[in-house]
């Protein structure tokens, strides 16, 4: 079954990788008269990038731990109404045990007579 999927998938794989990796400013390769100074403009926009990029993760980080606090808090909530329902279905194959004894021994005594 996992293998299916692969197999569809794999061709894709590269142009995934490629669409996945975050797109930075590159730096430009040196050049002997505006070097310096067209180097430092890269850097100014590479840092200004990484800053945008940083407060983009913080965002999605933020709204991530908002869903999963909702998250937590269903599930939790779920868990106690099954646990509620596990206790009133013991409750219940005790007493249907308890019944089913008392009938057995009913029958025993019945038949005893």
């Amino acid at each position: 079954m996992a293998a299916g999927w692969i197999t569809v998938v794999a061709p894709y794989l590269p142009e995934i990788v490629r669409l996945a990796r975050p797109i930075f400013t590159r730096t430009p390769p040196p050049l002997v008269d505006l070097g310096q100074q067209r180097r430092n403009d890269v850097i100014d926009a590479q840092i200004t990038e990484l800053q945008d990029a940083a407060s983009q993760n913080a965002d999605s980080i933020g709204k991530l731990a908002a869903d999963m606090q909702k998250t937590i808090e269903v599930l939790q909530l779920g868990a106690a109404r099954v646990e509620q329902r596990l206790l009133r279905a013991q409750v219940l194959a005790v007493v249907a045990s308890t019944v089913a004894a008392l009938a057995f021994g009913l029958a025993a005594w019945a038949l005893a007579r």
